[in-house]
């Protein structure tokens, strides 16, 4: 009652440390700033009990409600278990007054609150608006939210992805707590179950640990990307050991093929093969479906990185390199160059058109924040999400390959090459001119002025792609195609340069914390971590095009 003395209206923890709470809701910043838990504010019946010898003593405080598994008044700086489902929904439902003292759980285990929050990242992940949905526009996140029942590993991961990204758009600390906590809880039932013989093969666990993935990727804390490339690299060997007929279920073929980004994006940046562009892992998960062309254009992006990983063990930019050497990767450069572009005539006779068109950066609904597009060149726009997200990655990994050619074909054009010592049916002078007339062919395609135009096409898809109602999709997917574009026009500054790196901010505004730091590289890799390398970096540094 209000003006009645001794009738506090402070939370439950503040009452019991008897100091005055500032009456925050959901959760007073008293205790969130001390780091304590905050019992909210509802009030509980109290009884009197008499006995023989008269009513027994009471003490403050003491209300019928189930006790919190913690005591409110430790110090959280220390790792501690998390509190069990029940008390965390308690706490939730109590703060916000909307319902009575019960536990309401669904039929997947989850409390009705927790089911609210994974439901809130459905619509916080995924685009807003229909017309860029495409159908269903993540499967594999459907997939997980729709099983009647989770594992433990997955559900504890699945919580602690929702919980941390729907309490940073909330700004709601304390619900991001409880998201780092379930993510520390799913990180030691993930191990408990690879301990297992027997439950190391559920196809959860390998949800759990992609999940787990997404996580650290806007969870990181640090401008480098480890704790991402950590847990895709351990996913690879589950992956590997589990074997390509475990990925042939529509729930499991989601997951892989959710993986297979992340995975050709490691392979690219750190140039190296992976066993996923073997012809085994190419086909037979796809075996009694067919595999659509968005996974095509991620089995190109494999054989990318072999390549780059040959040019670099081969030491294909060496004065002394040998001419069968040179001729085998550049030639595996122009045999890429040609499936990508059939790649890219296949997928416009596929989707509706035009793939993707000029629009005014302040048309309505389709503008960031700040006006940070290009002032002289309209925005792109595209009829899905999805489609943008392969149309970028097309460009971003069209990109990498032209600066691969153009170094490749200088080093031809600049080195006297070695010719083999046997004979041959073609004379060596003819197949020197054969290879420096491809690579002068080559030069022609792949030139500067064609990078910067890929860079620059990348950007103007972004107002698209970054948009709020494309969700935190929109922005995951963005990232490796904007590190390529950082990439090349870091080496030519301009306002191009400046627009790249605007897109940084607003990835940053999204929740991916180290977006910022990587757009204020500027070019200065040499010195950076290999965390922070770009991923088109190679061998030579000197990758200027003609």
């Amino acid at each position: 009652m209000v003006g009645v003395p001794g009738k506090s209206k402070g939370c439950t923890t503040c009452r019991k440390r008897k100091i005055r709470c500032d009456l925050q809701e959901p959760f007073c910043k008293t205790c969130t700033k001390s780091r304590r838990i905050c019992e909210g504010y509802a009030r509980f019946p109290v009884f009197l009990n008499r006995t023989l010898q008269g009513p027994e003593k009471r003490y403050g405080l003491e209300e019928v409600k189930a006790p919190f598994s913690q005591s409110s008044d430790r110090d959280l700086s220390q790792p501690q278990p998390m509190v069990s489902n029940i008390d965390f929904q308690r706490g939730l439902v109590e703060s916000r007054r909307a319902y009575d003292n019960r536990v309401l759980v669904q039929p997947n285990g989850c409390t009705a609150v927790e089911q609210q929050i994974i439901s809130a990242l459905w619509e916080k992940y995924t685009p807003s608006i229909s017309s860029a949905q495409g159908g269903t526009p993540c499967v594999w996140l459907h997939h997980i939210i729709s099983l009647p029942t989770r594992a433990v590993p997955l559900d504890l991961s699945l919580k602690a992805f929702a919980m941390t990204r729907i309490g940073w758009i909330n700004k709601d600390e304390s619900l991001v707590l409880q998201g780092n906590l379930c993510y520390g809880r799913a990180l030691n039932a993930v191990q408990k179950h690879l301990s297992s013989e027997a439950l190391m093969w559920q196809d959860e666990l390998f949800a759990a640990s992609y999940v787990l993935s997404i996580y650290e990727l806007f969870e990181s804390t640090t401008p480098s990307i480890a704790g991402w490339n950590s847990h895709i690299s351990g996913l690879k060997h589950l992956v590997l050991m589990r074997g390509p007929q475990r990925h042939m279920t529509p729930f499991t073929r989601a997951v892989l093929e959710e993986f297979r980004t992340s995975s050709m994006i490691q392979c690219i940046q750190y140039r190296r093969s992976t066993f996923l562009g073997s012809p085994e892992w190419l086909t037979l998960p796809w075996s009694e479906t067919g595999k659509d062309i968005f996974q095509q254009l991620y089995d190109k992006g494999f054989a990318l990185a072999a390549l780059l990983e040959g040019i670099d063990n081969a030491r294909v930019t060496d004065e002394n390199t040998n001419f069968s050497i040179l001729s085998e990767y550049l030639g595996g450069l122009s045999g890429l160059d040609e499936e990508l572009n059939i790649w890219y005539g296949e997928i416009l006779q596929e989707s509706p058109l035009p793939l993707y068109w000029s629009t005014q950066s302040t048309s309505p609904g389709w503008h960031l924040k700040q006006a940070v597009g290009p002032r002289t060149l309209p925005s792109f726009a595209f009829h899905t999400l999805r489609l943008a997200n392969i149309t970028v990655a097309y460009w971003g990994l069209r990109l990498i390959l032209s600066n691969t050619i153009a170094l490749a074909c200088r080093q031809v054009l600049s080195i006297n090459i070695q010719l083999p010592t046997q004979s041959s049916s073609s004379t060596p002078p003819q197949a020197t001119q054969n290879l420096k007339t491809m690579s002068l062919h080559l030069l022609e395609a792949h030139t500067t002025a064609y990078r910067l135009e890929l860079a620059t096409n990348i950007i103007r898809s972004m107002p698209y792609c970054l948009n709020d109602k494309m969700g935190l999709m929109g922005a995951q997917k963005s990232l490796f195609a904007l590190r390529t574009a950082l990439f090349v026009l870091q080496r030519y500054p301009g306002q191009e340069l400046k627009w790249c790196q605007a897109m940084y901010q607003e990835l940053d505004g999204k929740g991916l914390r180290y977006a910022r730091e990587i757009a204020k590289l500027e070019g200065k890799h040499s010195a950076a971590s290999r965390d922070d390398l770009p991923i088109i970096a190679s061998h030579r540094r000197d990758s200027e095009g003609p």
